[in-house]
């Protein structure tokens, strides 16, 4: 890729995000759980259930990813973003 498109970090949260994002919800739901169990959420989020929870989501997590990287680049393409456009808050570029 072009080096405009690498500045511009793309759309949406990045995979490290998105994945300490899904880490505070599963924390959430397990003392949530853990709460009306008699547990800890450490042992909850432990268990298959959430173990089975976060496998799932990690690979959902890479779709929103590349999704979120080939939306990028079709509104890069269409002149929609401007190259070199930043994605860290006020800074955007967005042609309207």
């Amino acid at each position: 890729m072009g080096d405009a498109v690498e500045r511009f970090r793309g759309l949406g949260m990045a995979e490290d995000q998105l994945a300490a994002y899904l880490d505070e919800m599963l924390l959430e739901e397990a003392q949530e759980a853990a709460g009306e169990r008699g547990t800890s959420a450490d042992e909850e989020l432990h268990s298959p259930g959430f173990a089975s929870a976060r496998s799932a989501s990690s690979y959902a997590i890479r779709l929103i990813t590349a999704n979120n990287a080939f939306l990028a680049r079709q509104l890069l393409d269409m002149g929609v973003l401007a190259p070199g456009a930043r994605s860290d808050g006020d800074e955007n570029q967005v042609r309207g």
